[in-house]
């Protein structure tokens, strides 16, 4: 089990208005799709899933259809990794996860290692098993490791949701952002905050993704102007909410992979 990271001090200033607008549309675009705890619950059956398939103890093996299971959940990777990981021998994709999750060394080490371990020498590729190591590290352990993908925070293009809070961002070429844990949990912790704020004690990380998602949607759709590129890119229309279920892997898919993996449980009997 990772120990807690200690957020930095946050070197940007984060808007408590535009985050309190964000909110108030999150909780209503939610209430008109059966509520809230209708995301909560399909975010904590992931969580579930991720730490079934990678218990807090080191199993001697994965069983190995479970990296594509899990791929399957992380709608920022598994449309590009898909057809590249399905052709990579199953010990050496599982042996790669375990180095990912139980290996020595601190985080971002480790997602480095992960990617060098994937046959992902293209640019595109790479950035998206990048995805697929945050989104394995992130839902295992959601109270303790913070969401690093890159349509969270991308220094390479200084983009991200994050940047949708900062007052000021469109003028701004540079963010003092820094992707380590260090500072995505400062940037996770000011949420919890303005959360506890706003009268929410619990599932904060959760609420936390899903606000960051709605941010990341609102952008997508002010950028693309519903010319195509949410169709084209992301297979979503003009409802934020369909994008924010699948850039946290809970869309239709979710059902289907969580009945898939307790039969794959199942059948492999205990790791």
């Amino acid at each position: 089990m990772n120990q807690s990271i200690t957020p930095a001090p946050l070197s940007i200033r984060l808007d408590e208005k535009v985050a309190a607008v964000k909110l108030a549309a999150l909780l209503e675009d939610m209430s008109e799709r059966g509520g809230v705890e209708n995301y909560l619950t399909a975010l904590g059956s992931k969580h579930a899933l991720f730490a079934q398939a990678l218990p807090r103890v080191r199993p001697a093996a994965l069983v190995p259809e479970l990296p594509l299971l899990l791929l399957e959940c992380v709608f920022p990777a598994r449309r590009r990794l898909g057809p590249v990981l399905r052709q990579m021998p199953r010990e050496a994709l599982a042996g790669a996860v375990l180095e990912l999750v139980y290996g020595r060394g601190g985080l971002l080490r480790r997602l480095e290692g992960f990617c060098d371990r994937l046959p992902v020498p293209e640019r595109k590729l790479r950035r998206a098993a990048w995805d697929l190591g945050a989104e394995l590290l992130h839902f295992r352990e959601p109270e303790t490791i913070p969401l690093m993908t890159r349509w969270v925070w991308d220094t390479q293009t200084m983009s991200g949701a994050v940047r949708e809070f900062v007052p000021g961002s469109d003028s701004l070429q540079t963010l003092p952002l820094a992707m380590t844990p260090e500072a995505l949990e400062g940037v996770r912790q000011w949420f919890a905050a303005h959360l506890s704020a706003s009268g929410f004690y619990r599932d904060l990380p959760f609420i936390t993704d899903l606000i960051l998602a709605r941010a990341y949607a609102d952008y997508v759709r002010s950028v693309s102007g519903g010319l195509g590129i949410l169709q084209g890119d992301f297979g979503a229309r003009q409802d934020p909410m369909e994008l924010v279920v699948k850039l946290l892997g809970i869309d239709e898919r979710r059902g289907a992979m969580a009945a898939a993996g307790q039969e794959t449980w199942h059948q492999a009997g205990p790791a």
